[in-house]
Order: structure tokens, then C-alpha cells, then sequence
């Protein structure tokens, strides 16, 4: 049984590190500004500029952070820094969801105004911006997310804008005060 499980644990680290050199290249390539970094994070697909990307982390539950918003799930440590962990959905309006052992976090580029991971379901991959068509969003978008795009394969996916987001006075306050 321990044998299986640390095989099972070599080969996860192998994948992640195998991923995070994926996409460490990506980032340094020409095409990286003409690509996206496609991810689930939960029942939406988004994609996020490929340069504002950093990594993808194992399934590490973060730490929970007492009077914050129910979006802001808390703190992980990476390479020797605490950052904050988004779930995207639930900051746009969805329910909470438990943390699953699936989920993953996408660690946002070091260059970006605010250091934060991203709760990922599902990583789908590296898309190339000529697979996709704008789409008319069915709704009025917000600001951080203003683009719908359909994949060449027929899939939905929302453009997210980072720099917009964490421009938000909504994003940037995490405190929620007891009543």
C-alpha cells in the first residue's frame, strides 16, 4: 500500500513538474501572447492570457482565512510566499462549492498588481487564439470578463481580463466584518 501510494505520488509530481515546465516555455515563446491558458473553474470554462500565468499546483487545500468573503477560500504557501486563493465562480455570484481533491491552483504571474492563485477544476490546456470566434454574450458580461468566445470544437469559453479584476474595489477587499 505505501509502495502504490508514493508511486502514485512520484508520478503526480512528475506530471506537475512536467506541466510547469510546459508552461514555463509557453510563457517564454512568441506565441504565448497569442495564446490562452484554457481551465475550468467549475461550471465555467475560462481562458486567461498565457503571459499572466505562472503555474499549475497540485490539489493543496489552502488554509482558510477568518472574516473574509466566502470567495477568498485563504492561503497557500508557494516558493517561500503566502498567496491568496480566488474561487472565481463564487466571486461572480455562484454558490460555494466544497473543495475537491480534483481542484488545482492556477498561480497568476509574479508581474501581475496582486499575487493570488486561482481555483482550477479542471486545466484543459494551451489554446491558440485563431481556434476561437468572439461570441455575443447573452447577458450583459462584467467588466473583468467581458468576452465569450466558441473553441473550433464547438466548446464555450469566457475571456477573463486580470488586470481589470484586480483593479475591482470588490476584489481587492476581502474582509467581511461579523454582524
Amino acid at each position: 500500500m505505501a509502495s502504490s501510494i508514493s508511486h502514485r505520488l512520484g508520478t503526480l509530481q512528475g506530471f506537475q513538474q512536467q506541466l510547469a515546465e510546459r508552461l514555463q516555455r509557453a510563457q517564454q515563446s512568441y506565441r504565448s501572447t497569442q495564446s490562452y491558458l484554457a481551465c475550468a473553474t467549475g461550471d465555467q470554462r475560462c481562458l486567461f492570457d498565457l503571459v499572466h500565468t505562472e503555474e499549475m499546483l497540485g490539489s493543496e487545500q489552502p488554509t482558510p482565512v477568518p472574516f473574509t468573503h466566502h470567495w477568498f477560500l485563504g492561503l497557500v504557501s508557494h516558493r517561500g510566499q503566502l498567496i491568496g486563493v480566488i474561487d472565481l465562480d463564487a466571486f461572480a455570484g455562484a454558490n460555494p462549492r466544497p473543495w475537491q481533491r480534483k481542484d488545482h491552483l492556477l498561480v497568476l504571474s509574479g508581474a501581475l498588481p496582486i499575487r493570488c492563485a486561482i481555483r482550477v477544476s479542471q486545466m484543459i490546456g494551451v489554446i491558440d487564439r485563431a481556434q476561437l470566434k468572439p461570441e455575443a454574450p447573452a447577458v450583459t458580461p462584467s467588466i473583468w470578463a467581458p468576452t465569450r468566445f466558441v473553441h473550433a470544437d464547438g466548446s464555450h469559453y469566457i475571456g477573463i481580463d486580470l488586470i481589470k479584476l484586480m483593479a475591482l474595489p470588490a476584489f481587492l477587499d476581502i474582509a467581511r466584518y461579523p454582524a
